[in-house]
């Protein structure tokens, strides 16, 4: 079963006059599976996109907020004590902060699972509600996260109507969780993304200001996200989920968790503006929103800017629009200008994005190589031979792969190579003294079968790989000797094995097609003479390939 589990998010309205509020995130993308689990797809993703909304919207420093992707237990537990150090240096002033920590991942209902490894509720509860921080919140979007509110015998949130929301405070502990004790959370193939996370950013970003004020408080934020998760999962396979918070606040003064009022772009939907959209990000076409927008309240999505396509289905019909939001200005979505569409065109689903991977492609590479100079080559310049240096000949590399990945990490390559090309040509004099020209010259190929480890970065934009492998060569060598009688061909075909490893970076800046360039180095012992000097065919080579995803 895919999990994701969220941590908290949050932020305290300040008054006028009050203590200065220093805000701390840990944020943690965690994709590996324990017994019985599937690896997830989108926990990265998720973990990227809440920085993003916490930096750009609710005024959290860029190095105030860390982002970690697959700790284990030790790694997650240095991370949160590193942040009540700095937590406990305020406190020791007489500072107010806050504390945000959000985890996507795996979990059951006792704990959060890393891999092989987890960390109890229980513990967890403990080291956040033990941070000396004024305000600490908690999202968990996971499976059976909604657990932890009983660790004190608390009992979550029936639904998504509290009637306390505004006699809440500014100090104390809220825990948010993706679905109840007994539930399993989700993640969608066409979000790209959790169910969860992704509505509640979507609603941080402005789809949950339900009074237009700029400002996303606690209680929107939980009733859009609690509602469209809700909705959106009532009709899958796993069921229903119900997204659970508990709060522990004393005092007085709402919460308020982003501004969206004060991003520096936006795309204004009117009141009159009415469909179901899904909003997409180019040229990546990553799924950044998918809201339900209904007639006589205007919405303010904050998004960055750049270029962003918009399906909008209404009834029968679907309109896509092209919008590109400029910096410092609010771009409405006029239908207007949008054009007819096709109902496949509104399923494209979430792109490239760290959490998905294709499990086929292909990979073109040439490129230039240094190839091995051995004493299979001296021999041939004792003999009176000379090399000829043609450069292209002498130097070029080509291969073509194809590629089947298990997961976004691990894939198989199997690849076909031009290895290595000479020639060499001598003098010989008859009896009579004749001049004439012997040509020898070769050609070596392989085919070999490659293990490839990869760590997507960026949303899967950028890949560092690195690959080891096995395989077989062959040559054809070809001795000619041009005499008044004829032509004399020695024609030889030799085979044997390659052993290869490479180091690699791939740039997708689109969904299936992008660029990748490649080091590596080949030893392939292929060609032997009679004097038992055997050719070594590899060497090192560095290439430029173009990708293509299928």
């Amino acid at each position: 079963m895919k999990l994701l589990i969220c941590t908290a998010f949050f932020l305290a309205a300040g008054t006028a006059g009050a203590a200065q509020t220093n805000g701390y995130a840990l944020v943690v993308g965690s994709h590996r599976a324990g017994p019985g689990q599937e690896e997830l797809r989108y926990a990265g993703h998720d973990a990227r996109r809440m920085v993003e909304v916490l930096t750009e919207l609710s005024g959290y420093a860029t190095e105030n907020v860390r982002l970690v992707l697959d700790p284990g237990r030790e790694e997650l537990l240095q991370e949160i004590a590193g942040i009540r150090e700095k937590l406990k240096m305020h406190a020791d002033r007489g500072e107010q902060s806050v504390f945000l920590f959000f985890y996507s991942g795996h979990a059951r209902a006792h704990a959060l699972n890393m891999g092989a490894e987890e960390i109890l509720l229980t513990e967890l509860r403990d080291k956040l509600t033990g941070m000396p921080a004024t305000l600490t919140l908690a999202i968990l979007d996971a499976c059976q996260t909604g657990a932890i509110s009983r660790v004190k015998g608390a009992e979550p949130s029936a639904d998504f109507s509290f009637n306390s929301v505004n006699k809440l405070n500014t100090e104390g502990v809220v825990v948010m969780a993706s679905s109840s004790g007994s539930e399993l959370s989700q993640e969608s193939e066409s979000l790209g993304a959790s169910y969860f996370t992704h509505h509640l950013v979507v609603g941080l970003r402005g789809a949950a200001d339900q009074n237009a004020d700029g400002r996303v408080t606690l209680s929107e934020a939980y009733g859009y996200t609690y509602n469209r998760t809700l909705i959106a999962t009532a009709a899958t396979a796993v069921g229903k989920q119900h997204v659970t918070l508990e709060t522990d606040l004393r005092g007085k003064g709402e919460m308020v968790l982003s501004y969206p009022a004060e991003a520096n772009s936006a795309m204004w939907l009117s009141e009159e503006l009415s469909g179901d959209l899904l909003v997409h990000r180019a040229p990546n076409q990553t799924v950044v929103a998918e809201l339900v927008k209904a007639q006589g309240r205007p919405v303010r999505l904050a998004f960055p800017a750049g270029d962003y396509v918009v399906f909008m289905r209404n009834g029968d019909q679907i309109l896509k629009c092209v919008l590109a939001l400029g910096r410092q200005r609010t771009t409405e979505l006029i239908p207007g200008n949008c054009e007819e569409a096709a109902p496949e065109e509104m399923g494209i689903k979430g792109a490239a994005d760290d959490g998905r991977y294709e499990k086929w492609s292909l990979e073109l590479a040439f490129g230039a190589s240094w190839r091995v100079r051995d004493g299979y080559n001296q021999t041939l310049t004792d003999f009176g031979f000379e090399e000829q240096s043609l450069f292209f000949e002498h130097a070029g590399a080509l291969s073509v792969s194809a590629i089947h990945s298990f997961t976004r990490y691990l894939s198989v390559v199997l690849s076909f190579s031009f290895l290595d090309r000479n020639s060499y040509d001598r003098h010989v004099w008859d009896l009579n003294n004749q001049d004439r020209m012997e040509n020898f010259e070769w050609s070596s190929y392989g085919i070999g079968v490659y293990v490839r480890g990869t760590l997507p970065i960026f949303d899967g934009v950028l890949n560092p790989y690195i690959q080891v492998g096995v395989g077989l060569t062959w040559a054809d060598t070809v001795l000619a000797d041009p005499i008044e009688a004829g032509t004399e061909v020695d024609d030889e075909i030799f085979t044997g094995y390659q052993l290869g490893a490479a180091i690699g970076l791939q740039l997708m800046p689109w969904q299936s097609l992008g660029f990748f360039w490649e080091g590596s180095y080949v030893f392939a012992p292929t060609i032997e003479n009679l004097m038992e000097d055997v050719h070594d065919s590899g060497g090192l080579s560095l290439c430029f390939g173009i990708r293509g995803a299928l």
